[in-house]
């Protein structure tokens, strides 16, 4: 690998964690005043329709975001007007999606709320969410069409600046007292909306739409090539995304059937405490992706991984002081989710594990081996749900954490045995 890649990296990633860290971190902000305001019970049912929603969204995507960036990494240099034609497809492939899974979870969201979680408060914000997927799914492509581009920066910008619209809307619905699970999805939905908006401001000609690209023969000849490629990729990348969210979701969504809301409120308030290292996962991945699917040579991808492994290393060590910080600030802060911490160390732990295996499995679409993340995504939801079902009537919201921890540590070093193994060949 040329001398300078580990720093390149490094700055990469640095510059989407930092935008991930000030945006998301203001999204947390909110999280937490959310938790103090509405209380655990309201906050529950806020946590169950955006667990909802967060698996109805990658419905939405089925594996096509994935599949533009692993295209478009292959194409955009040699290739750049085929490369933006794959996210062309990719878009409307999407937006067709969206309509569908809209119109049916509208239809079903009472049913959800009344028959399946006995929670008849949820039904509003849960068809609110679903209303207001059209937004989320635009925004979700323009940041994966940004991240195949490399624009790190651009990305970190937007994110940040939406986070400030987000911060300025909430504020404004607390100070009209209208702060609901209900207004809180609603304000959502059109802060992503207004995030496409923005987003298509700062991009690249062609984000929507490639020069050439109408309604003539050519151009439907050259998006049914691109659909050609995406969607049989699909059957990796779909059940990557689609697995991963069922598997990150998984616990609230059981024990929203096995407990009641307040319990439910104080696990996704330390699902919120570890999301800092879900941030530098998210970043990780992103700078990582992209890099790495440019690369075909085992050698190359080896030596990208050498550099990569140590910076990830350090990363991790780096979120320990915020793992202490936590310890002491959830029972300062407010004593009704003071059981909140040990839950927190469960999440926080397995996650440490996915930063570091999760990110250079990212290898395996460049060596040809995506079914392996495939399976492993399945082999996941499985333990995870089985290990749900056996604990949580024994040990409640401890069960749930206990069950993910080990589910993620398994999963990583079966990616890292794959990983190690396709190294090897050839």
């Amino acid at each position: 690998m040329k001398p300078g890649i580990r720093l390149g990296l490094l700055k990469d990633i640095a510059v989407t964690y930092s935008g991930t860290v000030i945006g998301s971190g203001i999204g947390f902000l909110i999280q937490i005043y959310l938790q103090k305001s509405l209380g655990p019970a309201d906050y529950g049912i806020l946590a169950l329709a955006t667990s909802a929603g967060s698996l109805a969204t990658v419905l939405t995507d089925a594996g096509l975001s994935d599949a533009m960036i692993r295209f478009a990494g292959k194409y955009r240099r040699a290739d750049p007007e085929r490369a933006m034609t794959h996210c062309t497809a990719a878009l409307l492939a999407r937006l067709v999606l969206v309509a569908l899974v809209t119109t049916v979870g509208y239809l079903a969201a009472r049913w959800i709320a009344v028959d399946l979680y006995e929670e008849p408060d949820l039904a509003a914000p849960l068809a609110w969410v679903f209303l207001g997927m059209a937004g989320g799914a635009l925004y979700g492509y323009w940041t994966y069409f940004i991240q195949a581009y490399e624009r790190f920066m651009v990305r970190s910008t937007v994110n940040v600046t939406l986070a400030l619209i987000r911060l300025a809307a909430v504020a404004g619905v607390s100070a009209a007292a209208l702060l609901t699970p209900t207004s809180m999805v609603v304000l959502d939905a059109a802060v992503n909306f207004t995030g496409f908006l923005i987003g298509l401001a700062f991009s690249p000609r062609g984000v929507l739409r490639p020069s050439g690209i109408g309604l003539d023969a050519a151009s439907r000849d050259a998006l049914l090539e691109s659909w050609r490629e995406l969607i049989p990729y699909c059957r990796f990348t779909g059940i990557l995304i689609i697995g991963d969210t069922v598997f990150n979701e998984t616990d609230t969504l059981m024990l929203g059937h096995f407990v009641n809301a307040d319990e439910v409120g104080i696990y996704r308030v330390a699902w919120t405490y570890a999301t800092l290292v879900t941030f530098l996962n998210i970043a990780a991945g992103s700078v990582i992706f992209p890099k790495v699917s440019q690369l075909s040579d085992r050698g190359d991808i080896g030596r990208f991984l050498r550099e990569a492994a140590p910076i990830l290393l350090t990363l991790a060590a780096l979120t320990v002081p915020y793992a202490v910080a936590v310890h002491f600030w959830l029972p300062w802060y407010d004593s009704r989710y003071a059981l909140a911490v040990p839950l927190f160390y469960l999440l926080y732990l397995g996650l440490v594990a996915d930063l570091f295996a999760g990110s250079l499995s990212l290898a395996l679409f460049s060596l040809d081996r995506p079914g392996v993340l495939t399976w492993v995504s399945l082999l996941k939801i499985a333990l995870n749900i089985g290990g749900n079902v056996a604990l949580i009537p024994v040990y409640g919201v401890f069960g749930a954490a206990l069950a993910t921890l080990m589910t993620r540590i398994l999963g990583g070093i079966v990616y890292l045995a794959a990983l190690h193994g396709s190294l090897q060949r050839g």
